[in-house]
Formats: C-alpha cells, structure tokens, sequence
C-alpha cells in the first residue's frame, strides 16, 4: 500500500524536506515576490510600498526600514551593500513587518523596556566565560554597534520587535496540530529503503579539441571579464610572540594559585556540582593559570612591541626590521596574498589577512593578531590592487575556459538526449541496465538509502533524494545536471520501513513535524494579512528567474588595500 502512495509523496514532499533540511521560515522576506507585494498597482516604481492604495506611513516605515538595516549590520559585522534589489528587498521586508507589528498590537502583544533588558543581558555576547552577563562585555559591543552606527536606542529597537514578532509567530502557529497519519506518512517517507541504478556523465572525460578563434577568445573574455579578475594583494612583515616562549617566563607563587581557585571553583567541581578541594585539582589548576598567564605575557610583548612601532608626530616611521631585532626578534616577510588565501607559515586564519588588509602607509601598523601559539604584529610593505588584465595576458586561460565550457555543454546536451533514449525503452518494457550498456554507459547501483541516510557511495545524494520523492518504482529520473555534468538513474527497488515502535523517534520526528507546520501556519497567516490590506509594491529590480545566472550567489566582497 505504501508504495503505491506517490500522490500523498508529491503533496507532502514539501513538508517532510522541510524537516530533513530543518527548513525555518525567516522573518525576513517571508512572502513570496509573486505575491501581493509585487502586485498590480500603478504606483511609481521604487516609490513608497501602498496600503488599500495609500501610501504607508513614512516615518513609520522608514523607522523599521532602519530596525532591520540595524539587524541585518549586526549579524554580518559590516553595513551591507546597498544596489537596488536589495533596496527592493528591504521595502518588502519593511511593509511586512510593518502590518505584522501592527497586529501584534492588535492582538495585545506587548513587550516591556525589562523584557528588553533580560533578552539583552541573555544574549551570548554578552556572557562571561561562567554564562553570566558581563558589562564590559555590553560596552564592547556598544562600541562596535557605534562604529557600525547604530545606537543604543535602535539596538533595543531591534531587539524589541524581535521580540514582539516572535510572539506572534508563537500566538498563531500554536493552532498547528499533527494527525497520527500525517507523523505514520512522515515515517514511512523517512524511513523508506530505496536503491537505485544510475549513469554518471562527467565533463572532464570529455576532451573538446574544437578550434578556439581569435574572436571566440574576445568575446567570451568580453563577456566573463570578472571571471579573471586578479584579487587585491597585500604584503606584509610580522613578528610572533609565541606562548610557549612566554611560559619560559612565568612563575607562579601558592598565593596567586590560591587566589585563582577562589574565583575560579566552579570550574574544578565533582559528579555531584561541589568544588573540589584545592589539593586534588593544585596541578591541572596550576597549568591552567600557567597557559593563562603565559597567554597573557605574549599578548603584552606584542602590544608593547606595537606602541614601539607607532609613528609619533614630526619624527619618521619606525623601521620595523630594526625595532624587531632591538627586542630580540627576526621580522619575516610575506610573500603577496589575497584576502581569502592562506598565508605561508602563519597560523592565525583570516583574521591575519583581514589585518593586512586594514593597513596601508598612512597606517603601517595594527593591533596584535591572536594566532594559534601566540601573537602576531604586522607592518605594511606594499600592496596591488584588484585589476581585470588585459586579454593577451589571460588568453591561455580564456581559451582552456571555452573548452570546458564547450565540453560541459556537450555533455549536458548528451546526458538528455541518452537519459530520453533510456526513459523511452524502459517504458516500453526494457531493462534500465541492459539498455544502457547497449549505449557504452557504465551502471552503477547504489547501495540501500532512506531520504536521512544510507548510501556512501551515492554522489549528489540531497538532490536524489529530494527527486525520488515524487517518482515511482521503474521509472526513470530526468538528467540532473552537476557541477561535473549531469546524473540520471532508474529507481529500482522501495522497501517499507519496519513500523514505528520508538517513543524517541516518535516524540522526535513529531517534534519536527510540529514546529514545521506551525511555521507553514504563520507563514499562510502572513500571507493572508498582506492580501487582506492590499499590499503593493513595484520593483525598481527585475526579480532573477529562478535557474538563470543571477541566481548564483555573489561572490563575497573583498576591499582593496589601503593606499
């Protein structure tokens, strides 16, 4: 009976990958563009967003316009980058929250200035190492809100309709329920066996030996310049305070360790919570302080070294080689290195080069690097700005890129047109196997997988999964396109699960599939809410077609060095 189910799988596939992928819907930009946001008004494009045809209320919107701005800063650490989709996006998002916080006042929502304050002082920036909240924690990261300039006030505005919009997605999606045969259906789905055979086609065993022009070169390079866009370079000359040089250093007298267990106890505790005594944890407390101080010491050397480094009014720069040498260290220098590129012999991650990167002549020295084994101090020797080169020097490379692409293609267009072959002779009754070996194609069969699990050997396996979904047994998929070319396969074999007798499992999966549908609850809510007021916006940016080029995600932004 389960088997045979497959209009039940292509009606709640949705669902059940939404639990598989713990799918949560966001507040921002929850309703689709299609929706009654992008609407059939005739307000000027790019204007305000309409409410039953009348224009929100500015200082309204534009006070949540800047809540969300506020928000989005925050979790990036940087004010983004602002071109007109994403201006778009934001007057969307904006209108929305706008109606929602609107009815969560209708609804008697409400969140007092206390509230604020302990969601605050629960955030995790804002806890020490023992998990309790820490003020100079809170003014550090006051600081770092100022610089992305956002004050305090509007930090506590974000954090307020956070609050607020969080208890009406709570209040309306407590309706939500699940049916014993909607978590029975969700099992099966789960837990189903599946086995397949498939074809892999890769471009790399193609070997395109079509001519490459002149203007085949030109153009294609005319077309893709950013694609050999040389990266911002920097280089730079560093010394390291290592910490286990520190430690040679340090020495630690029975009342510092005394000292130390008083305040840290609750880090040295038994099975049952209660400090142990300090004699049974003297040598693992005493290492602890050691690394600690030995940390400590490293970090002051550094530091000490940097204000050394600091140029001083009227008087020349510094040379950093010799101070170096003077405290007893050899200065080594990179080679030139991108933002994102691993440094040679450095052990610090990107925090080294987002460093290099923040400095230049006018500021050729920074702040100590925290690297695995202790500090590094940085000086700026020079750097190279981000170029697209001119196409004579590139050329190799375009035309090596032409005849990937060219054989990409090809083995795109090959991978449909034998997966139709193939799909056509097993309607008719042929084996999927034999008929693929008659075509010079190698078969491979997975091994046994659900749609959470299973099948090492199986490649691209999230998107077969999600395919498998809706097909039935002996039917064959259509080609799936990879990074390497394309896949197609033939669903084999559907086994029932073993019932489900598991109270944790149960419990579990009923879990999932609860928050699931209450999301899908306030989502249809919201929905309904912005089609009730007639909400209207026109786009100044054409929404990317799904599949087409800019739906591939930008490549992250890289600055320039100082100069």
């Amino acid at each position: 009976m389960f088997i045979s189910t497959h209009d039940l799988v292509r009606k709640h596939g949705p669902l059940i990958l939404g639990v598989i992928l713990a799918v949560s819907v966001g507040m921002g930009l929850l309703f689709t563009p299609a929706g009654s946001l992008v609407g059939k008004g005739q307000q000027q494009r790019g204007g305000l967003p309409t409410i039953k045809g009348k224009p929100v209320n500015f200082a309204e919107f534009q006070s949540i316009r800047n809540s969300i701005l506020a928000g989005i800063a925050m979790s990036k650490g940087r004010q983004p980058v602002r071109g007109v989709a994403f201006e778009d996006n934001l007057n969307i998002e904006a209108v929305q929250h706008l109606l929602l916080l609107r009815k969560a006042r209708e609804l008697g929502i409400r969140v007092t200035d206390d509230e604020v304050v302990q969601q605050i002082r629960a955030l995790p920036i804002m806890l020490n190492e023992l998990k309790q909240f820490d003020p100079n924690n809170y003014q550090r990261y006051m600081i770092f809100l100022n610089n992305l300039d956002i004050s305090e006030t509007l930090f506590e505005e974000v954090i307020r309709e956070e609050l607020v919009l969080g208890r009406l997605r709570s209040l309306i999606g407590s309706a939500a329920e699940i049916t014993p045969a909607e978590l029975q259906l969700s099992y099966n789905m789960l837990q189903e066996q599946t086995k397949i055979d498939y074809v892999e086609l890769n471009a790399a065993d193609r070997k395109d030996i079509s001519n490459v022009t002149d203007e085949d070169a030109r153009s294609y390079y005319g077309l893709n310049q950013e694609k050999f866009r040389t990266p911002a370079m920097v280089k730079v000359r560093y010394v390291y305070f290592t910490i286990s040089d520190a430690r040679k250093s340090v020495t630690l007298g029975d009342d510092e360790i005394s000292e130390y267990y008083e305040r840290n106890k609750s880090k040295y505790v038994d099975a049952s919570g209660q400090p142990k005594p300090l004699a049974d944890v003297k040598d693992e407390l005493k290492q602890d302080l050691l690394d600690l101080r030995a940390e400590r010491l490293a970090g002051d050397r550094a530091t000490a070294l940097t204000v050394k480094l600091v140029p001083q009014p009227g008087a020349p720069i510094p040379d950093f080689t010799k101070t170096a040498t003077d405290a007893g260290l050899t200065a080594k220098e990179t080679d030139f290195f991108d933002l994102r590129s691993p440094v040679k012999g450095v052990d610090a991650g990107p925090t080294f080069n987002q460093m290099a990167f923040s400095l230049g002549p006018d500021v050729p020295v920074g702040d100590p690097v925290h690297g695995k084994d202790g500090y590094y101090v940085l000086a700026y020797v020079d750097s190279r700005l981000s170029e697209i080169p001119a196409v004579q020097k590139v050329k190799t490379q375009v035309i090596d890129q032409i005849r990937r692409q060219r054989a990409y293609d090809a083995t795109v267009k090959q991978g449909r047109e034998l997966d139709a072959k193939v799909k056509t002779a097993v309607a008719a009754g042929k084996n999927f196997a034999d008929m693929c070996t008659s075509l010079g194609l190698a078969v491979k069969t997975s091994e046994p997988f659900t749609l959470v699990g299973g099948a090492t050997n199986l490649p691209y396996a999230s998107n077969i999964r999600e395919v498998v979904l809706g097909m039935a047994t002996n039917a064959v998929s259509d080609f799936l396109t990879t990074p390497n070319g394309g896949i197609f396969f033939h669903l084999k074999q559907r086994e029932a699960p073993k019932p489900l007798e598991s109270e944790p499992v149960r419990k579990q999966l009923e879990a999932q599939l609860l928050q699931q549908n209450r999301e899908a609850l306030f989502e249809d809510w919201a929905n309904s809410v912005m089609r009730a007021e007639q909400v209207d916006y026109k786009r100044r940016a054409p929404v990317p077609q799904r599949g087409s080029p800019t739906d591939q995600p930008a490549p992250a932004e890289q600055p320039a060095p100082a100069s």
